[in-house]
């Protein structure tokens, strides 16, 4: 059987689509490019935005054109908090929540009459390394969150935290380095709760993985200001497995606003956390959720986030213009933010982020790095793209096959990239 797929999301979402794949792959269907004709599509959705909710829709809508008798899934996110509305759809064949998403392939398998697939909200935690189809590897370490943030619906698709054990990480760990990969990122939906329902913590995981002093690197993934702590901090630079990168999100630089979200820090912890990380390593690539046009946020409020983010150490920002969430106490906010407003407000601070990492990319010149290679570039023939360990985008020209992690030297900066000689 020919099946295609799509993916939308984070990098949890990204995980798990690898492991379908591969599953599918094993169980002898042949993979083919979603923009060609399939006997089956399988959409792993996402849930974030109502604009992630008619990405799916639309796909499915699609598919079903290019290939009437195609076999249509909806998967994860969307599929366990909008299950009616998918089910309502007569292109969709199946809808599967978040507990089991191998079952999208039993499915298409044997075609059943029940398209509600639908379960508690339990979670995906594989046991074994599912694989990866990239040169960066990822472990699922957690799913779920326990925080309910105002704006956010992914507790109510992804259930409370539960946690895979430590012993099954590490043996994740080292079957991701049998199968030859130099880098491993922990991931989940919230991964400070690591732990939490098992009596343990992201910092005694941490200490386990490096109690063994080789193996592939580590990339830890989002973190709230407040999670990150001094102990890990102070490993920046001296444990050499550690990648020094970090993705905090801070949404908004007002206490006023961040209440409103229902965020339980100060904009203040993020300005101390990323002194304290320049402090201990200048090089520490740090990146930033921020959220502009959150119902009430004024003009005043929104000059705090641009405020404390000139008087804070970072790289690069990730922005999102605030869009309604149906199903979340936002969506009940009344004082919504024009909607130019809300594109001005975030022009303004991709602006900033434009100029904030230009300027860490050229500090970077002349530093010795180890990109890991990740596929041929394509605008620079003959040459590979990686990133190294705090994440710069790297371009080589070299003998390279993906996954080989190489030592160079940083001479240039050119269109957002590093160019990167071979020592």
């Amino acid at each position: 059987m020919k099946i295609a797929f799509k993916n939308f999301g984070c990098k949890a979402n990204s995980l798990e689509a690898d492991a379908l794949f591969l599953e599918a792959r094993r169980r002898g269907h042949e993979i083919v490019d979603e923009n060609k004709s399939a006997d089956a599509y399988v959409i792993n959705s996402c849930t974030v935005t109502a604009h992630a909710d008619r990405d799916a829709r639309w796909e499915a809508t699609r598919y079903k054109r290019k290939n009437p008798l195609a076999r249509i899934g909806v998967i994860g996110c969307y599929a366990q908090v909008g299950k009616e509305e998918l089910l309502a759809l007569p292109e969709i064949d199946y809808v599967v929540g978040t507990a089991n998403k191998f079952r999208i392939l039993d499915l298409i398998e044997e075609s059943p009459d029940t398209r509600d697939q639908v379960e508690a909200p339990l979670g995906f935690l594989p046991k074994d390394f599912p694989g990866s189809r990239h040169a960066r590897a990822n472990v699922k370490i957690q799913d779920g969150c326990n925080f309910n943030c105002s704006f956010c619906i992914i507790p109510q698709a992804r259930g409370r935290s539960r946690s895979l054990s430590i012993e099954t990480i590490l043996k994740q760990i080292d079957q991701a380095e049998k199968e030859g990969f130099e880098e491993v990122g922990l991931t989940g939906i919230h991964i400070a709760h690591y732990g939490w329902d098992l009596g343990t913590d992201l910092m005694a995981l941490l200490r386990a993985i490096f109690a063994k002093k080789t193996g592939p690197r580590i990339r830890v993934s989002t973190l709230d200001p407040f999670e990150v702590p001094d102990e890990l901090i102070e490993w920046l630079g001296k444990e050499k497995r550690l990648c020094p990168h970090f993705h905090i999100a801070i949404q908004s630089g007002s206490d006023t606003v961040l209440q409103g979200m229902r965020r339980i820090y100060k904009a203040s912890e993020f300005v101390e956390v990323t002194k304290k990380i320049e402090a201990q390593y200048a090089d520490t690539f740090i990146g930033v959720d921020v959220i502009v046009g959150f119902p009430g946020e004024t003009r005043e409020e929104f000059s705090k986030t641009v405020q404390l983010l000139e008087q804070s150490f970072w790289t690069k920002l990730h922005v999102f213009p605030f869009s309604v969430r149906k199903g979340t106490r936002a969506e009940t906010l009344i004082e919504k933010v024009d909607g130019k407003e809300i594109s001005l407000r975030a022009e303004l601070l991709r602006r900033m982020s434009d100029e904030r990492y230009e300027k860490f990319l050229r500090s970077q010149i002349g530093k010795s790095v180890e990109p890991i290679l990740e596929r041929p570039a394509r605008k620079f023939p003959g040459a590979w793209l990686g990133h190294t360990e705090n994440y710069l985008p790297v371009i080589a020209h070299v003998e390279g096959q993906s996954k080989k992690k190489i030592s160079a030297r940083i001479v240039e900066i050119t269109s957002g990239y590093a160019l990167a000689n071979p020592d």
